[in-house]
């Protein structure tokens, strides 16, 4: 039953809506790169819409995305974290190239109005990590 429930979990990771539960609507969206490969996370809260953009670096143009692999709404702690990734979705690992690419991304997640933290994380290929806390309890 787990696993089934894991497979299914998997399949929202790409573009998710409203996830049942967690009362946090997301969408998230590849566009063209605005923020530097080299930069954190840019992060803007305006009311209780988020929104993160960055441009995350990922191996082979053929077999390579970027993907919004985690999205969560923490309760007890009025944080929303959010996890954008490099993401092989090759099928036939030789058709991939040996190529890298970067690519922008935009995520827009409403959340409810008592968020107090943001955390925004970026995996690029190669191990790469960048991130960005925005604390709103010292706006």
């Amino acid at each position: 039953m787990m696993a089934g429930a894991g497979v299914a979990l998997t399949g929202l990771a790409g573009c998710l809506d409203r996830i049942p539960g967690l009362g946090l609507d997301t969408e998230f969206e590849t566009v063209d790169g605005q923020v530097s490969v080299d930069d954190p996370p840019e992060v803007t809260v305006d009311d209780d819409t988020v929104t993160a953009r960055g441009t995350i670096q990922y191996g082979s143009s053929r077999c390579g995305t970027v993907d919004l692999a985690h999205a969560n709404y923490e309760r007890s702690q009025h944080r929303l974290d959010l996890l954008v990734v490099a993401a092989d979705d090759s099928r036939w690992r030789f058709s991939c190239t040996d190529d890298l690419v970067a690519t922008g991304y935009r995520v827009e997640a409403t959340a409810p109005d008592d968020l107090r933290r943001v955390s925004v994380t970026e995996h690029h290929v190669f191990g790469k990590t960048y991130s960005t806390t925005v604390d709103l309890t010292d706006w």
